[in-house]
């Protein structure tokens, strides 16, 4: 009995995914603020002002405004915000664990959206093999891999390698973690990154992220 007790929790254990979702949602209806996703933040302000430099970093990264741009983590759509409004109409997709996330920036930014005719999706297979198959310029990913846990990092870098093309490049936030004003490392080395990608792709860090591209 208590075998089948175990296997059967076992079945509906929550992914590491799972678990993040349901830990902010939850916070968030206790009225918690937290620093990108929900209605409010912690400092709207200082937020928007990182969002704005994000995006200038992803320009001189290579970002056109012709570009399909997808957004892996879009969450709130706090950090997307000036980059839906870069990009040429049609051309910012956005994607994340749950629409919960997105739906708090289309109330806030729902006219932009419509204006720019953004699109925003649930990360899954059928909707990864959607994205892929309109061959992406560009991907970026903020403020995601810090929340990756050991045992889902494979998984969140075959999704983003899964939209890839040879000519696309993925930009991973990966800044150095600053406490008190002393650089304390980066949440993960670039090194631990590069064994969960396919042989055809490579990493390297910068200043500003992680870049993943094709190999020459």
């Amino acid at each position: 009995m208590r075998k089948a007790v175990t296997k059967l929790r076992g079945l509906f254990r929550k992914t590491p995914e799972q678990r993040y979702v349901n830990s902010v949602l939850n916070k968030i209806a206790r009225g918690a603020k937290h620093s990108t996703l929900g209605p409010q933040i912690r400092d709207e302000a200082y937020t928007r002002g990182k969002a704005e430099r994000w995006a200038e970093g992803l320009v001189e990264a290579g970002l056109k405004p012709q570009h399909l741009c997808v957004d892996y983590g879009c969450g709130s759509l706090w950090a997307a915000e000036p980059i839906i409004n870069y990009l040429q109409p049609g051309c910012y997709y956005g994607l994340d664990l749950t629409d919960h996330f997105y739906a708090f920036g289309r109330q806030r930014i729902g006219d932009l959206l419509a204006e720019k005719k953004a699109r925003l999706a649930v990360i899954g297979p059928a909707s990864l093999r959607q994205v892929a198959a309109l061959q992406p310029d560009f991907i970026f990913s903020r403020k995601v891999l810090p929340h990756v846990k050991a045992d889902a990092l494979p998984r969140y870098l075959a999704n983003i390698a899964s939209l890839m093309t040879p000519k696309a490049i993925a930009v991973i936030d990966n800044y150095p973690i600053e406490a008190d004003g002393t650089i304390t490392g980066r949440e993960y080395d670039v090194r631990d990154l590069r064994p969960h990608l396919p042989d055809t792709l490579d990493a390297e860090q910068t200043p500003f992220a992680v870049i993943i591209h094709a190999k020459a």
